[in-house]
């Protein structure tokens, strides 16, 4: 007989917080359905009406990923829906839904060749103008539902709903998303440190983690942290107040904060000091963590790989020591004690990594340790 195990009641205030977040998030999502043609969906792409936001640019399906969809389509099967917005502008941003878009614009342009189908394999080795033309008027009015994001869901919930809805089988990695959806002079910094050469030098990582932008992940995950980092909270070692635990929202939210606060500097007095100290203090810690770690964020002088907890904790905790006591730039202590002991092995495991209380521990772990120096 299987024992049960009694759950444990939750408490009423959680019940009523869970509340609350639902309350709020679902108060930004508003919408309308609609239902278009696909010839005139292909008219509106054609004529730039509708638009693919740049951090979807890239994603492309796979010919035979095509020709697959395609054969859906000639089938009468039902397509997912795809999720508009209307921006300032009255044009469409397409959130979700591109690559099928975009490959029904261009099996009628005759750009696709079908092959590989497995219902109607006779099709294969045709392009859509050696269909039949009654068969190419009704490819043209098959319909697809769409829903349409009111024009004030703002950034945050939009590119949040693309990571969760995403139903191309390709996905767009977060810094990718970020990167399409906030350009702008903080993003512009961000690029700019993350491919300068003692950067590289300090992070060998695969060309696969290169190609997803794994050092602008790094460079973000660093302003953000620092950024937000109240040394002393509630009379602590220090807190990250905005920090829920839902990583993608606290990276985007405060990109966007701070590329508005750069924004507004530049426009008033053509320059950003925020911008400016920020491009310091990242290149202090650079020079720091050179002197005072042996293998920079590896583990061994011939290491290839940076973990992002282990990036967080060397570079974070160190720009917190060096906020504290700028003398340390000085005195340059050897980091390899730290780097080599269990407190530390143990703090830049990479289980539970993104728990509000591991982060912590493991960026306050160093500073505490070069505070000691």
């Amino acid at each position: 007989m299987v024992r049960k195990t009694r759950r444990k009641l939750p408490d009423p205030a959680q019940i009523d917080e869970a509340e609350k977040q639902i309350r709020e998030y679902s108060r930004t999502v508003k919408f309308t359905v609609v239902e278009y043609s696909v010839e005139f969906i292909v008219q509106k792409l054609n004529a730039e009406r509708y638009y693919v936001p740049d951090y979807q640019r890239n994603l492309i399906w796979k010919p035979k990923e095509q020709s697959k969809f395609i054969e859906s389509v000639l089938m009468g099967l039902p397509v997912p829906f795809v999720f508009f917005w209307q921006d300032d502008e009255g044009l469409m941003e397409i959130v979700d839904g591109s690559q099928r878009i975009r490959t029904i614009r261009d099996f009628m342009a005759d750009k696709i060749i079908l092959k590989g189908l497995e219902a109607l394999p006779a099709a294969n080795g045709l392009v859509y103008s050696d269909l039949p033309t009654s068969r190419q008027l009704k490819f043209a009015d098959s319909s697809l539902r769409v829903i349409i994001l009111a024009n004030e869901t703002d950034p945050i919930t939009r590119t949040e709903m693309f990571m969760r809805i995403n139903t191309s089988g390709t996905q767009a990695n977060e810094a990718e998303v970020r990167r399409g959806s906030l350009p702008g002079p903080f993003m512009d910094l961000i690029i700019a440190l993350a491919n300068s050469p003692d950067f590289i030098a300090m992070t060998p990582i695969s060309q696969a983690l290169i190609d997803k932008r794994e050092r602008e992940e790094f460079v973000t995950r660093f302003f953000a942290y620092l950024g937000s980092f109240i040394p002393n909270a509630a009379g602590g070692p220090g807190d990250i107040p905005t920090y829920k635990e839902e990583p993608r929202l606290f990276y985007f939210a405060y990109v966007k904060e701070t590329s508005d606060k750069i924004n507004a500097e530049i426009e008033a007095n053509r320059t950003s000091v925020t911008a400016d100290a920020m491009r310091h203090e990242f290149e202090q810690m650079l020079r720091f963590v050179t002197a005072v770690s042996p293998h920079g964020f590896t583990k061994s002088e011939t290491g290839n790989q940076v973990p992002r907890v282990r990036f967080e904790s060397i570079a974070v905790g160190t720009a917190l020591a060096l906020r504290v006591d700028p003398t340390l730039l000085q005195r340059t202590p050897d980091l390899t004690p730290l780097l080599e002991s269990d407190p530390f092995k143990d703090a830049t495991k990479s289980d539970a990594a993104n728990v509000k209380s591991k982060l912590l521990g493991r960026i306050t772990l160093v500073r505490d340790w070069l505070a000691d120096k």
